[in-house]
């Protein structure tokens, strides 16, 4: 998940059906947040269980954009974090939260401006 302004959380769901989304969704997004989706069913399924607003385009169908609403940003994220990932060659299931939180600790250094040791500080306190 990303907001327009570059606030991400990124989980690895408990079990990929609606029951894992919804333990995620409910934990992490509010009761007034509004969604923009890829239109799949399992998150429009999801939103509407959790009463969220939902809009959901179907890319299938070419549809990146409908007024404000679009994924652009989430997708941006997702892919410079598939190229970041590239370069270990693959890494373990198990191991994927510690990549995530290195690479939110990346772009959110990026985001913020702050300095390359700021990094080194995270790592001294783990």
């Amino acid at each position: 998940m990303r907001n327009r302004v570059g606030q991400t959380a990124d989980f690895g769901l408990p079990s990929g059906n609606k029951a894992g989304l919804l333990t995620i969704l409910s934990q992490a997004v509010t009761g007034d947040a509004v969604r923009c989706t890829d239109g799949s069913a399992m998150l429009v399924a999801a939103a509407r269980h959790l009463g969220l607003e939902h809009h959901g385009l179907n890319m299938l169908r070419g549809e990146h954009r409908r007024g404000a609403w679009h994924i652009q940003n989430v997708n941006a994220y997702h892919s410079h974090f598939k190229g970041w990932l590239h370069c270990f060659r693959g890494v373990a299931t198990s191991c994927l939260p510690n990549y995530l939180g290195w690479y939110r600790a990346l772009d959110r250094n990026t985001l913020t401006g702050a300095q390359a040791v700021s990094l080194l500080a995270l790592t001294i306190a783990a």
